[in-house]
């Protein structure tokens, strides 16, 4: 027996990796990151660390198991009522992350859809929930409404009855920094009797006029009846978990339905308790989110990127120019890593830079100075 085959058969795998730059090393040098999702740096916020205290001295540090089984804290429900209203929805459903949220939800849907339409540059997580979900998944150009009006038309050609679908996006992409044309989505789902899916993960806080996504910024009034919306907790509102806002009978269905909901532990006390009081701080006052947006066009203009409420800011060139711009930010104490495939699609590596409030004022400026200096090597 060859005990050494499998540690043989790793080598071989991350040496591939290394040859095609998929190899992922965690960050060691820097002083300032400029990649945090941590938008409004709730994360540091005294009232969000307060009622975390507070809840860890009461209810201790876990919550005992699944909430179907023992882990239904009354702050479930708190939480669940508090984000489905911040986000004008019937009803919420909290999971422990994000990435379950998604995969949760997109797998429950299989249940009831024929056909999922998803976003060439949609997230992991999202593109993971349509495998789960073993039904038939059709990726479509980014933002291209016009090609999945065609693929529809195609399908339902010479027959009375159309497929049962669901289009899946990101309102805010995390990588491209773009937003989905909601309008068309909306307008396409309601004259196609379909069902739309956004994930708000990277929208909610710093999007619309007091953060509540891209709805919001769009001006877009709620459909129970049409949309889902998913998010997470862990980037502009400081915390950790994910959330699905929808109708209340669709909430029935991932109760029974989303595996990551049914089998995982549930959240400690303590980061539901942060949570909630991270929405009742924007309900509260959203001038925490116009100092975001200022502070987002405010860099924007400074090295060159359309104006834009977007606080992810893709710097696009060669991977050598790239490396050797990566290395500039490194010598100033900044660290922004460089993002390759299948992150993103082959021929589009990045620099991916979000800004924050957690940056300080000479922080900015030392950010705008290497921008300034190395701007035409990173906008070739």
């Amino acid at each position: 027996m060859d005990e050494q085959r499998y540690l043989e058969a790793n080598d071989r795998l991350l040496s591939e990796l290394d040859r095609t730059g998929q190899r992922k090393q965690l960050p060691s040098r820097g002083d300032i990151s400029l990649s945090s999702n941590d938008y409004l740096f709730l994360t540091r916020h005294p009232r969000l660390i307060g009622a975390a205290r507070d809840e860890l001295s009461r209810s201790g540090t876990g919550s005992g198991g699944s909430r179907l089984l023992s882990g239904n804290h009354p702050l479930n429900r708190e939480l669940e009522s508090a984000i489905a209203a911040f986000k004008r929805g019937p009803s919420a459903l909290v999971f422990p992350t994000g990435y379950q949220a998604n995969t949760s939800t997109l797998s429950a849907f299989g249940n009831l859809v024929d056909l999922f339409y998803s976003d060439e540059l949609n997230h992991a997580s999202l593109i993971d929930g349509l495998r789960l979900s073993r039904k038939e998944t059709v990726v479509f150009p980014h933002n291209n409404i016009a090609w999945i009006e065609e693929d529809l038309d195609r399908r339902t050609r010479g027959t009375d009855s159309s497929p049962r679908f669901m289009i899946v996006t990101e309102s805010l992409f995390s990588m491209e920094g773009d937003q989905a044309p909601l309008t068309d989505l909306i307008r396409l789902v309601r004259q196609r009797d379909g069902l739309l899916l956004l994930d708000e993960a990277h929208a909610t806080g710093t999007l619309g006029r007091t953060g509540r996504g891209g709805l919001e910024a769009s001006g877009i009034e709620w459909d129970p009846d049409r949309l889902i919306l998913t998010g997470t907790f862990s980037k502009a509102l400081g915390g950790l978990g994910g959330f699905a806002v929808c109708h209340p009978d669709f909430r029935e269905l991932l109760i029974s339905k989303g595996r990551g909901f049914v089998y995982s532990t549930s959240l400690p006390p303590s980061v539901l308790a942060s949570n909630l009081e991270a929405i009742r701080l924007l309900e509260e006052d959203s001038e925490i989110v116009h100092l975001l947006q200022e502070r987002v066009h405010l860099i924007r203009s400074a090295i060159g990127l359309p104006p834009d409420d977007s606080p992810i800011l893709p710097i696009l060139a060669s991977e050598d120019r790239l490396l050797r711009f990566q290395e500039v930010l490194l010598e100033s104490g900044l660290w922004a890593p460089l993002i390759r495939p299948p992150t993103v699609p082959s021929g589009s590596e990045r620099i991916r830079i979000s800004v924050t409030l957690g940056w300080e004022e000479s922080w900015i400026q030392r950010i705008i100075k290497v921008f300034g200096q190395e701007i035409g090597l990173a906008q070739d």
